[in-house]
């Protein structure tokens, strides 16, 4: 069985095992949990960067993200992010790249959360940890904006401050 055999493989497997079903298949690496729904739109896998956002949408799906949760959207997103890494490792497909993705990610969405005037301090500790979140910084700005891509470092993550 070819690799990318086996990631559909095991895509197909965990979908099944929560009742998840395919409503599109992504052409691009980005996915799609619907609300109140267990269908999502995910590309097809074909590296660890599209198994790992497979992953994630099937988190928010397990993790019950889709009916409302309480919780802030960047709270859903880490905990969709660390269900991906998670699954990355279990199956052998974890990359350092996808986890920089990832933090990206989370901060992108902290970032919407501080510009609609979220204060930092209520970020949870672990992730203020696994982000390296400055938290004072980014309460004095006015507008955080934070690029999102593929970095090979934790610390090329661009993260720019305004006002």
């Amino acid at each position: 069985m070819s690799k990318l055999e086996t990631m559909l493989n095991i895509v197909e497997s965990e979908m099944a095992q929560h009742g998840i079903t395919v409503k599109q298949w992504s052409k691009s690496s980005c996915g799609l949990a619907y609300c109140g729904s267990t269908e999502i739109k995910i590309p097809k896998p074909v590296d660890y960067d599209t198994l790992g956002v497979c992953f994630h949408e099937i988190g928010h799906v397990v993790l019950g993200h889709l009916e409302d949760s309480g919780k802030t959207r960047y709270v859903e997103e880490y905990e969709a992010e660390q269900f991906a890494i998670q699954k990355l490792h279990e199956h052998g497909f974890y990359n350092k790249k996808y986890e920089y993705r990832a933090i990206a990610y989370v901060l992108s969405k902290i970032a919407q959360a501080r510009n609609r005037g979220h204060n930092m301090r209520q970020v949870p500790k672990e992730i203020v940890k696994w982000t390296g979140l400055q938290v004072n910084k980014w309460n004095k700005a006015k507008k955080v904006y934070v690029s999102r891509g593929t970095y090979r470092r934790k610390q090329d993550i661009k993260v720019q401050f305004y006002g």
